[in-house]
């Protein structure tokens, strides 16, 4: 029998956790229109793990789901509007023919890096805390810029797990979205760490 305390009981319930997360926010995200809360909720499950908290993962789930439905709905709108508003700009840009069009498609790529740094601090700062809209999008810039090379190490981590799970597809299913949630809000609580280390001193 595995005892409670061995390595091995400890991988095969992390496992069993990292599924069920990821089970629920992929069935959640079905309607296509809970994406937004559907993350919110991954990340407030994701925090208390980052907490050394043991939550019951459905109950907890699905409390911070609607907690956080109308705030993630409209954040979720303000992102896609954004989204597009790029996307054209994109559009534009590849079509121009002049002298301008390299110095404008380099200025698009940082435009985008900062984006999704953007887009991957907002939930967690909405399960870290309590701010109002423009609050949270205000901040969510801020820490983006803050110790930007945490930043880029969640997006390259994204990126290789991303690149694994399209070698095994069956990854998708399974872990995918748990592990890179799981992943970006480790990596922004230590900003959150540091930064209260500086407001202390």
């Amino acid at each position: 029998m595995l005892s409670t305390e061995g390595f091995l009981y400890k991988i095969c319930i992390w496992i069993y956790q990292i599924t069920l997360l990821n089970l629920l926010f992929l069935i959640s995200c079905i309607p296509i229109i809970t994406v937004f809360p559907a993350l919110a909720a991954a990340f407030g499950v994701s925090r208390q793990w980052v907490k050394k908290q043991e939550p019951n993962i459905i109950s907890s789930y699905f409390h911070l789901f609607k907690e956080n439905l109308r705030q993630s709905m409209v954040v979720g709108v303000f992102i896609i509007i954004l989204g597009l508003l790029l996307y054209v700009d994109f559009q534009i840009i590849t079509q121009t023919r002049s002298n301008l069009s390299i110095a404008l498609y380099i200025f698009f790529c940082f435009m985008m890096v900062f984006y999704i740094a953007a887009i991957l601090h907002v939930f967690p700062l909405m399960v870290n805390g309590y701010y109002t809209i423009k609050q949270l999008l205000v901040n969510s810039i801020k820490f983006s810029f803050f110790k930007f090379h945490l930043t880029l190490l969640n997006i390259i981590c994204i990126y290789m797990i991303f690149f694994i799970a399209y070698k095994f597809p069956v990854i998708f299913v399974f872990f995918f979205s748990s592990i890179c949630i799981f992943l970006t809000y480790w990596h922004i609580n230590k900003k959150f760490v540091i930064l209260e280390a500086f407001q202390k001193n």
